[in-house]
């Protein structure tokens, strides 16, 4: 047992037990709050509830995550600081403890215990879920190149990201990955097309322990093979996006499109708000005329009237070259810049 002094001296917050019969899906759960939250708590995982009843009358539990498949009469057995009990449902009702989705990143669970552990009155997380603009899919699209499209989108998922859990993901053949990510060798699309072609049960922890992070916002590298990325068919990108918005937390998944890919049209329609940067040039004008008049002749209205225009304008000051500092500035021809609207919703 950890004592109020050794707990001051230490740091540690008392033992964390993990407890589920999903052996794959806790262990790996278990090695990241292992790697990222040693010096908090200390971690045990079991995954037979009898040894974990033993370990229950010889130590103390400060907290219990345990599966919801062991039932409630058992899991009220287990003499515990703190019950998070875990479920295939997002908003599951249990009767001792505190629900949390199983399928959602190892930190957004690691947040849920944290928070409720200081507002111990509060059974989780608030949510900001009544501005229909910030729900679900939003893309960003644009007929008119090289106007500052994933600068535009970065800003769009930082700001919608101070207030709800928020994905970006490039779809583009070519991202330019170095210019925009700091880390630019980890996980990528790539990766994530294969875990989801895995239909794996544990497809929301592994799409979790993929993710990078700027600015508050979470992104998953995007494909470092043109070819590849051309290869991948328009039922692949629903299936992907179908899986993250049932499986993950994230409230918002922001789509940064290019040409390359397939299914453009029929992704579009699966956002529920679409941003279309452009330039009152002559030449990009006609392109959003062409662009609109395709769309209306293909069948595709529907996307027109989820669609938001964001004028940008040409400006002379260049901005400092550090990621999302300098987010309001775009790139332009010539050693130009575009600046959008300062708010982007």
């Amino acid at each position: 047992m950890i004592t109020e002094e050794k707990e001051r001296i230490s740091g540690i917050h008392g033992n964390f037990v993990i407890c589920d019969c999903q052996r794959e899906y806790s262990e790996s759960l278990f090695g990241i709050f292992v790697r990222k939250y040693s010096g908090k708590y200390q971690f045990h995982i079991f995954h037979d509830l009898e040894k974990l009843k033993v370990f229950s009358q010889t130590s103390e539990i400060h907290i219990l995550l345990i599966a919801e498949e062991y039932g409630e009469e058992q899991i009220e057995e287990i003499k515990a600081g703190k019950v998070y009990v875990l479920s295939e449902k997002e908003k599951a009702c249990v009767r001792d403890g505190i629900s949390v989705f199983r399928y959602q990143p190892a930190g957004k669970i690691m947040e849920t215990v944290l928070f409720c552990q200081v507002n111990p009155a509060k059974k989780e997380r608030p949510r900001i879920r009544d501005e229909p603009v910030l729900n679900g899919i939003l893309g960003v699209y644009s007929p008119v190149h090289r106007i500052g499209k994933t600068k535009f989108a970065l800003r769009l998922g930082s700001q919608i990201a101070e207030k709800r859990h928020a994905l970006y993901l490039n779809l583009e053949g070519y991202s330019g990955e170095t210019c925009y990510f700091p880390d630019h060798n980890g996980y990528d699309m790539g990766d994530l097309l294969y875990c989801v072609r895995q239909d794996s049960m544990n497809q929301g922890i592994k799409i979790s322990t993929m993710t990078g992070q700027i600015k508050g916002l979470d992104y998953i590298l995007p494909m470092k093979n043109d070819v590849d990325f051309r290869s991948v068919t328009e039922e692949e990108w629903i299936s992907l996006l179908d899986v993250i918005t049932q499986k993950c937390i994230y409230d918002c998944i922001i789509l940064d499109l290019g040409d390359s890919i397939q299914g453009l049209y029929e992704i579009l329609r699966q956002c529920s708000r679409i941003y279309t940067p452009y330039i009152e040039e002559e030449a990009a004008l006609a392109k959003m005329e062409q662009y609109e008049k395709t769309l209306r002749e293909a069948g595709y209205t529907d996307i027109l009237s989820r669609t938001v225009k964001r004028k940008v304008r040409k400006v002379s000051i260049k901005p400092e070259n550090d990621g999302l500092s300098g987010i309001q500035d775009f790139h332009g021809r010539n050693g130009g810049f575009y600046e959008a609207d300062r708010t982007a919703l």
